[in-house]
């Protein structure tokens, strides 16, 4: 890959615009730091295209600072569009990763599936050499014998390689000599030790067999992405751990966007958390083919392996869970003939049945039909909706499920809420968290729709829908921080001294520092680790700090239900996140709250229901107007449904306040 060039070498005496632009299934969203937005229907034959789109509407000429959250990444994982992947191994440990952990995502299924990789038995190879789990060596690492091994792949059909050796995390010599081996055969490669070099064999060597696939199309858009964009564009992307790389940096990682898009949305919501005074929000980002939940508890959650098409890779991210709801999300029959909604989504292309070429009933067709989306307002006019096709699709697909149209639509409906309050179980309920002590904060383009609904399934008394929630990901893109995070096993019985943490994070803050290549005086260091009690199978992550072992009881408690203080610890992993100076977050406030009711700006008629119901127009409301239920809020971005029994309140920062009743 070229480097793209800085900004500052481009057009001499300009500032740039900085742009964040989120590449979604169904829309691009794009925001300048001027407060100028739009959305644009993505390209997924070529996201480069909605994205030079935008930035054509948005800053047609002069500098241009873009940060960039894309979903290429995970979408070659979950359609399986990855080439065959080669592994080279130990002796021994040929089928290493397609034995897997031998988990049961599914416990009652009479034929359980193992998740699909892109790799087999028949494309493995061992190769001699062996080291034990302090690093000593055992057995010699063979060249030439790794050589053949690598040119047998080759000739197999791989298309990409992973070197996946045990132990390597405590010493990557082996692997290094493999890699010198593998850098003249013309294929791209990736070893786990580079990759993550921390311990479990399978999640570090899924981590780099998924990053080998991943290579080949990531680097082809990156590369397309800053030719298309010019040398005027200088491109930062967005990882899944929150930071920002240059292109050239991340394209032989791509395994570290596998969640980009919806990092940005986390970053933002934890800029309103603070500017609102919560603490606790249980954030909800619906977009047109996932929906995305999280857990705010003061600042944001953070996991040491991030989970991608039922596969858990040993890579740092921002803790969330993302099922196959969203707007787009498909009304199909399942196995019996009921009705089931997604994961297949339209997604940009064909879309919905309203924007004129799909056959296939989808959510975002349900409310409009419902009257809870005004198609006036729909995505910043960014899709036309033709009702009438739209309507005639439903009441031939509700004839085939034996059906009214009505209940077929509010069917459609009921099932995606099944789906998403599911994932806000386990993102509260299951980790030890009540969900009733939070706020529910939805946004994405169909996050609004859904919120007073989710939140009584919940049993949550409030909801949170922030200004322009559709671009919300976009926006914050642009408030995200240079950073990077590192992790490196280091398994030891007992807690050091004090005075050894230094030593211990030297290497690995050194490394951190010269990925981000900032003067250190701007760079802040995060320190945490993972323990457990000696003997466990499995750790807690936690931040370094002088009450550490007093911590984590603590969390064991809340998380297991039990502690044992005086039982042994064991140092697993040291962690480390370098984080530069985070951009300047205005988001600006009204004078005073006024406190009277809205005006609505008239009315939108359901075509099934012919139910009427008022309309308000959210760029006209100021701090302190309230308005209750049945009502719509309609954002050009993202529309909110409030239905009787709830009311909305404009808070700081332009923020709605929904208060849900049981």
């Amino acid at each position: 890959m070229r480097r793209s060039k800085g900004v500052g070498e481009l057009v001499r005496g300009l500032s740039p615009l900085r742009i964040g632009i989120d590449t979604g299934g169904t829309f691009t969203d794009a925001v300048a730091s001027d407060g100028r937005r739009i959305k644009v229907r993505s390209r997924p034959d070529a996201p480069e295209e909605a994205i030079a789109a935008a930035l054509e509407h948005l800053a047609p000429d002069g500098p241009v600072e873009l940060v960039h959250g894309t979903t290429v990444a995970t979408n070659a994982l979950l359609e399986r569009r990855l080439p065959p992947v080669g592994v080279l191994a130990p002796a021994g440990c040929r089928d290493l990763l397609v034995i897997g952990r031998q988990s049961r995502p599914d416990l009652y299924a009479l034929e359980p599936r193992r998740p699909w990789i892109p790799t087999s038995s028949a494309l493995s190879r061992e190769v001699p050499g062996r080291l034990l789990p302090d690093g000593t060596e055992l057995e010699p690492f063979d060249a030439a014998a790794c050589r053949r091994a690598a040119e047998a792949l080759i000739a197999a059909g791989a298309r990409a390689i992973a070197v996946v050796f045990l132990h390597s995390y405590a010493n990557p010599a082996h692997e290094r000599a493999a890699g010198e081996v593998l850098r003249n055969l013309g294929v791209p490669f990736t070893l786990s030790s580079a990759l993550s070099p921390e311990f479990r064999e399978v999640e570090r060597g899924l981590a780099a067999v998924i990053n080998a696939a991943l290579r080949p199309e990531t680097e082809r858009y990156l590369t397309a992405l800053e030719r298309r964009l010019t040398d005027r564009v200088d491109i930062r992307v967005m990882t899944s751990d929150g930071g920002l790389a240059k292109p050239g940096a991340v394209a032989h990682e791509p395994a570290r966007l596998l969640v980009s898009g919806p990092a940005g949305g986390l970053i933002a919501v934890q800029a309103y958390a603070q500017a609102l005074g919560r603490s606790r929000l249980l954030s909800l980002d619906m977009g047109g083919t996932s929906t995305d939940v999280a857990f705010y508890e003061g600042e944001l959650s953070r996991a040491p392996c991030l989970s991608a098409a039922g596969l858990s890779i040993r890579l740092p991210t921002l803790d969330l869970h993302t099922v196959g709801a969203g707007g787009g999300s498909l009304a199909l029959p399942d196995a019996g003939g009921a009705l089931r909604v997604g994961p297949e989504s339209a997604g940009a292309k064909p879309g919905p049945a309203a924007y004129g070429e799909g056959e296939r009933i989808t959510v975002t067709d349900a409310h409009l039909l419902l009257g809870h989306l005004p198609p006036e307002y729909f995505a910043a006019g960014a899709a036309a909706l033709d009702i009438g096709r739209a309507e005639r699709i439903a009441r031939a697909e509700a004839k085939k499920f034996g059906l009214t149209l009505r209940r077929f639509l509010d069917g459609v409906l009921e099932l995606a809420d099944l789906s998403m309050a599911r994932a806000l179980r386990v993102m509260s309920l299951e980790r030890g968290r009540d969900p009733a002590d939070a706020a529910l904060f939805v946004f994405g383009g169909a996050g609004g729709l859904h919120g007073c609904t989710l939140a009584r399934a919940m049993g949550m008394r409030e909801v949170v829908v922030p200004s322009h929630p559709g671009v919300l990901a976009a926006q914050g893109l642009l408030w995200a921080a240079p950073s990077k995070a590192l992790a490196r096993t280091c398994l030891r019985g007992g807690l050091p001294k004090a005075s050894e943490w230094t030593r211990l994070f030297g290497d690995l803050e050194a490394e951190a520092m010269a990925a981000l290549d900032l003067p250190k005086a701007t760079v802040r260091f995060h320190r945490s680790v993972d323990l457990r009690y000696r003997g466990q199978s499995f750790e807690l992550e936690l931040p370094l700090r002088a009450s550490l072992e007093r911590d984590f009881h603590a969390v064991h408690r809340q998380r297991f239900g039990f502690a044992d203080a005086g039982r042994p610890l064991e140092l697993v992993t040291l962690r480390v996140r370098a984080e530069g100076k985070r951009p300047r977050i205005d988001l600006g406030d009204s004078a005073a709250a006024i406190h009277r009711r809205a005006k609505s700006e008239g009315a939108w008629r359901s075509p099934v229901t012919k139910e009427s119901t008022p309309v308000f127009d959210r760029e006209r409301l100021r701090l302190g107007e309230r308005v209750s239920g049945p009502a719509i809020l309609a954002d050009r971005t993202g529309t909110t449904w409030l239905p009787a029994g709830a009311s909305a309140e404009v808070g700081r920062a332009g923020a709605l306040l929904l208060e849900v009743r049981a």
